[in-house]
């Protein structure tokens, strides 16, 4: 969204209510965020599972002073769930319900976070995939994100499914 006229818009709200029509989860990340990007989300936000921005997205988008703020902005026009990327400060989750849960990052010595969001993206679907339950699947997707930052470039840090689980398990995780 934002990025290709001819699909934003009415197109993508026929996609993705398609998609849901056909039981499938949506997970929802951008590219490009600005001020004016709410116009292009706002139709397409109700067949939204899983909104997935980073926060500094989030914020500029809806112009919140803070996550809860950010949560509650995107949740009240639709959206069931709000998964936030905080950076170095881990990520935060948001739904319908009232549940919040945030968790810090992994301790790691950063070499590139080009890819960092793809890669937690990925991770995060990849755990709905494999049914794992909401901590585990935010932490399988920080540990996907951490493992990218770990090298030069926006896959070079990342092996394997197993690999992914295994720093999960085993890495620090920030106080």
């Amino acid at each position: 969204t934002g990025l290709l006229a001819k699909l934003d818009g009415e197109p993508s709200a026929r996609l993705l209510a398609e998609a849901k029509k056909r039981g499938r989860t949506v997970t929802f990340d951008l590219l490009g965020a600005n001020e004016n990007t709410i116009d292009l989300l706002l139709p397409l936000l109700p067949h939204v599972d899983y909104f997935m921005p980073s926060i500094e997205e989030a914020r500029l988008i809806s112009g919140a002073g803070d996550i809860q703020e950010a949560g509650r902005f995107f949740l009240d026009r639709g959206v069931k769930q709000c998964v936030f990327t905080l950076g170095g400060d881990g990520v935060c989750f948001m739904d319908h319900q009232g549940e919040f849960v945030r968790q810090p990052a992994f301790e790691i010595s950063v070499v590139d976070t080009t890819g960092c969001g793809d890669a937690f993206d990925a991770g995060f679907i990849t755990a709905l995939h494999h049914k794992m339950d909401l901590k585990t699947a935010l932490n399988f997707a920080q540990a996907s994100a951490a493992l990218v930052a770990t090298g030069l470039g926006s896959d070079a840090g990342i092996k394997s499914f197993e690999d992914t689980v295994n720093f999960m398990n085993s890495a620090k995780v920030l106080a």
